[in-house]
Order: structure tokens, then sequence, then C-alpha cells
């Protein structure tokens, strides 16, 4: 069975099969963190009323942002931010305004209580999970990591 980019990444140690990087540790602490931090996101925005993507998306914005912006800043489809704007107007989180530079761009701007949640969501991104565990170094070592797995180098 072929892995795909694992193989291209390993077959680029010398002396290293596909086997010997030991994954299995990383993967079921990864798992782990994953879990704890998606169950404390879901609790808390649950509890805020809004689904995650809206959650992320009140982070992204920044006085006017239009629809692109915000999808790219999201790294999601503009199809989907269509669906986050909706669900921020229902809420009366956001509104949709004309760009004045150019009527065809609807930038989303958010209302005094869209200001407000966005303050309580970015509270809660401040605690996520495990981090008061690490001190200052340690985790900017952890991004600095993170951001080398997912750098497309």
């Amino acid at each position: 069975m072929e892995h795909g980019w694992r193989e291209r990444e390993v077959a680029e140690v010398p002396g290293c099969a596909a086997s010997a990087i030991p994954a299995t540790p990383f993967a079921d602490a990864f798992t782990e963190l994953f879990v704890e931090v998606k169950c404390y996101f879901e609790e808390a925005f649950s509890e805020l009323g809004v689904p995650p993507p809206c959650a992320k998306a009140l982070r992204c914005i920044e006085g006017p942002t239009s629809m692109k912006e915000l999808a790219s800043r999201l790294k999601v489809d503009g199809s989907f931010v269509t669906a986050i704007a909706d669900a921020l107007e229902e809420r009366q989180l956001a509104r949709r305004e004309t760009d004045p530079k150019d009527r065809r761009v609807k930038n989303l701007v958010l209302t005094a209580a869209g200001d407000k949640l966005r303050d309580r969501v970015q509270e809660l991104f401040e605690g996520f999970p495990g981090l008061h565990k690490l001190d200052p170094t340690e985790r900017d070592a952890l991004v600095a990591l993170l951001r080398k797995m997912v750098s497309r180098d």
C-alpha cells in the first residue's frame, strides 16, 4: 500500500524506510489533543450560541472585510463564507455592506453585538487547552514545529 506524501518525505532520508518513522506515539498524542480541543471549542461556542465556523470568522473580521478576504483568512471556499455570513446576520452579529470603492464587492461588518462576542471568542482562544502548561519558550517551539509540519516546503 502506498502512503503518498509520507513515502516521498521518508525517501529523502538516506537509509530510512517508510515504516522507520515511529508515527504511532505522535498520532496518539495528536489525536488526544485534537479531541480535547474540539470538545473545548464545541462546548464553549455552543454556550455562546454560535457554530465554530462563525466563531472563527468573528476573529478574522476586522473592520469592513470582503467576503473574498474572509474566505482567504479562513482558508475556505467562498460559498462557505456565504453560509457563515448568513448565520452571522441571522444572529445580528454582522451585516453585509456594499464596498464604497467597488459596488460588486460585499463586505462583512461586525455589529456592536458581534464586536462584543468577538472579544469573548478571543478569550476562549487564549484559553486554548493545555497551553497554560507550557512556558513561553515551549509555546514558541510548538508553534514553530506545527508550522514546519504544515509548510509546503
